[in-house]
């Protein structure tokens, strides 16, 4: 099946803003940030605009939004 990924920060550019991926079907968010070798704990992941942990399931047609913790005051 297929998901959209929007990646921001250092992640855009180190990929592109937006790609379009195929998971196997019952994948998780979690197997989206081993492909792209990302961390979770560094990140807020959002599904269609809902923020979810990286068990979170994933369906044809999702956007899944990875966006860099930011840090600083």
């Amino acid at each position: 099946m297929k998901i959209k990924v929007k990646l921001y920060g250092e992640l855009a550019l180190k990929y592109k803003p937006e790609i379009e991926i195929e998971v196997r079907e019952n994948a998780l968010v979690n197997d989206v940030l081993t492909l792209l070798k990302i961390s979770e704990n560094e990140h807020h992941l959002l599904i269609n605009e809902k923020k979810v942990s990286k068990d979170y399931p994933l369906q044809e047609g999702d956007i899944l939004k990875i966006l860099p913790v930011v840090y600083g005051g």
